[in-house]
């Protein structure tokens, strides 16, 4: 019963996050993730928590942000398979960066850097290899397209209120990344006629230039993830003799 009661707290906070993103896609999944689900080939559901950062790039420190997406399982042997993803939401970018955007007019106190936001759409190809029953790995190359970067910036105006400006800079960065995410995993909870609910540990080191001039500003991605995966698939226990 509490196995029961616990894919149905996973569900609803997933479905939760797709509400709030309008995943419809997500939707789909929840709704039919059981119906088309075998050993072969199975959906998921994935989220959690990212932790980005911009090397080389001057007072950049790491940026907190969360991602979301959908799994693919497609079961090649015993060991290995192949497990392609679509994110939607993958957040990523730096705070703390200094000199990203001049002070605008009026301000008479702006000395706490900026914050580079970053979203992107990731579209990773993984291989997975299972290691035992609970642990595996994935590695593979990775495309993201980016959907929106803005630098946010806080002061004072000479009117002694404080200010918060954002502005847009989607087009002075590169509008596609290259990365190779890596992966550990470790299966949580497996129970005959339940659901594996998996924590995963992805560290993506970026190939590509962010900025397309470099001139000033120059730094690839890094991000460390650290996700839940609910894959919709029955896991039966092993038959004693």
């Amino acid at each position: 019963m509490i196995h029961i009661r616990a894919k149905y707290f996973f569900a609803a906070c997933f479905l939760l996050a797709a509400c709030v993103l309008r995943g419809q896609a997500a939707i789909l999944v929840l709704l039919l993730g059981d119906k088309v689900a075998t050993e072969n080939f199975h959906f998921s559901i994935d989220g959690g928590l990212n932790v980005a950062t911009l090397p080389g790039l001057d007072g950049g420190e790491a940026r907190l942000g969360l991602n979301f997406g959908l799994g693919t399982y497609i079961r090649l042997n015993d060991n290995w398979a192949l497990t392609p993803e679509f994110k939607p939401l993958v957040a990523r970018g730096a705070n703390g960066v200094d000199k990203v955007l001049p002070d605008p007019a009026g301000v008479v106190d702006n000395a706490d850097p900026s914050e580079l936001r970053l979203n992107y759409i990731d579209v990773p190809l993984q291989v997975h290899r299972r290691i035992n029953d609970r642990l595996y790995v994935r590695g593979g190359p990775q495309v993201s397209f980016l959907t929106a970067a803005l630098v946010r910036t806080k002061g004072t105006l000479e009117t002694g209120e404080g200010f918060t400006l954002d502005n847009d800079v989607k087009d002075e960065l590169e509008p596609v990344d290259l990365s190779f995410p890596i992966d550990l995993g470790i299966v949580l909870r497996q129970s005959s006629q339940a659901k594996g609910v998996e924590l995963r540990l992805r560290y993506t080191p970026g190939f590509m230039e962010v900025f397309k001039d470099t001139e000033f500003l120059s730094s690839t991605n890094s991000t460390f993830q650290f996700f839940l995966s609910l894959p919709f698939v029955s896991v039966e226990e092993p038959t004693t003799p």
